[in-house]
């Protein structure tokens, strides 16, 4: 018996080490290719409504017309509509409560009053495109997107207008 008790305390304290569950938290992240993607770790603190302005005929590249980008808003947790039709944007601005409306810049002042009358007043993000580069954008729309910005770039500026959203209403 007593040879059997000092086998028996080392193969309890040695056996954890071999047993893969008995590894601290978080290690296994730090295993190679085990670790979350940035983009599905993302949440969004200020989720919002999103309508996305975009017609067929703009370049297909862009990130505004790539449904890849549609489904990391929504995992980032916004409400993601897109519309090709500007009447039916005029529609949706009066009767949807919409935050933020991502618009190609050559369409600013076209938009501004319609976004003025919208139900929720909601806030345009402006994205300049190759082929409205011919068109001479003024000082007062600011433009902080291009179409050939990445995903993250997107969620940092859509964030931002979130953020200054919720201040506003807080304040209000």
């Amino acid at each position: 018996m007593s040879r059997v008790a000092p086998l028996v305390v080392a193969l309890a304290v040695a056996l954890p080490t071999f047993y893969p569950a008995a590894q601290a938290c978080g290690d296994k992240f730090l295993m190679a290719g085990r670790g979350a993607k940035f983009q599905r770790a993302y949440a969004s603190v200020y989720p919002g409504n999103v309508l996305i302005y975009t017609r067929a005929s703009k370049d297909p590249k862009a990130a505004m017309s790539d449904p890849q980008f549609y489904k990391a808003l929504r995992q980032a947790g916004h409400t993601v509509s897109v519309i090709e039709d500007w009447t039916l944007l005029e529609q949706a601005l009066k009767t949807v409560a919409v935050d933020v409306v991502l618009v190609d810049v050559a369409e600013a002042h076209r938009l501004q009053p319609v976004v003025a009358t919208s139900l929720a007043h909601a806030d345009a993000m402006y994205v300049a495109f190759p082929s409205s580069k011919s068109i001479a954008v003024q000082k007062d729309v600011p433009c902080r997107l291009k179409s050939s910005d990445g995903t993250i770039k997107y969620l940092n500026e859509l964030e931002n207008v979130m953020k200054a959203r919720s201040k506003h209403a807080k304040n209000s």
